[in-house]
């Protein structure tokens, strides 16, 4: 009984696939859909866009976008104020000598003040001594009342002084320097053990300025000077030379 259903077999396949297109394929229904497949691999990057047209001002959301590549620098921006002065820098170093200048016009001697004074010891006015007895007073810069000489040229003057004594004997030579009060400079003391009379002498250059003084004075208890009639005690000073300001 199989071959007769093998025979119907062949003639319907035969009826379904006649002679005249056995050319064509004979087409089965399609079969069920199968599982998807797996993920494949990322692709390449791609080329880099052109840069799209500005977008329309979008509304403030509190989001926060990711910061954008930076710009071409801008053109140069108009000169700022200027500003404060800054502090002094540290002094640079010593320049070049500068070429020697011109020579001066010759002084003239005649025109340079003079002052000078000399003066025998007359009396004592407290503690200072009084040279009353004028010997020289060019220009007038020794007072005998006072026994103090007044400074009118700046410059160097050269003091001394020769005092006999009757005694023990202490002589100091003061000075008042700008504004300040007098104080004593110099000191000159003699002990006379033998109560005969001796020679207490000194002297001093000092740099005066207009307006300064100087004197002599002595000490309460070593004021022993001997009498003008015995012999005489000498103060003098005069102009060394001018100081240059």
């Amino acid at each position: 009984m199989g071959r007769p259903w093998l025979l119907l077999s062949l003639l319907f396949i035969g009826f379904l696939c006649p002679p005249s297109h056995q050319s064509d394929v004979c087409k089965a229904p399609n079969g069920e859909k199968g599982h998807p497949g797996y993920p494949g691999r990322p692709g390449r990057h791609g080329q880099k866009g052109d840069r799209g047209d500005p977008g329309d001002s979008g509304r403030l959301s509190g989001l926060k976008t990711s910061k954008g590549d930076a710009g071409d620098p801008g053109a140069p921006g108009e000169p700022g104020s200027i500003g404060y002065k800054g502090p002094e820098g540290p002094p640079g170093p010593p320049g070049e000598p500068g070429p020697a200048g011109s020579k001066g016009a010759m002084a003239d001697g005649r025109n340079q003040r003079r002052p000078a004074f000399s003066a025998v010891y007359t009396s004592m006015k407290e503690n200072t001594l009084l040279f009353g007895e004028i010997l020289t007073n060019q220009e007038g810069v020794y007072d005998g009342s006072s026994g103090r000489f007044s400074c009118a040229e700046p410059g160097y003057y050269y003091f001394t002084f020769q005092a006999v004594s009757a005694g023990d004997l202490c002589l100091h030579i003061w000075a008042k320097i700008g504004t300040a009060n007098g104080k004593k400079l110099l000191s000159f003391c003699d002990r006379n053990i033998n109560n005969r009379n001796q020679v207490n002498s000194g002297g001093t250059v000092l740099n005066l300025n207009r307006n300064d003084q100087v004197w002599i004075e002595t000490d309460a208890k070593s004021r022993r000077i001997a009498s003008k009639d015995v012999s005489s005690s000498v103060f003098s000073g005069f102009l060394l030379f001018p100081r240059v300001e």
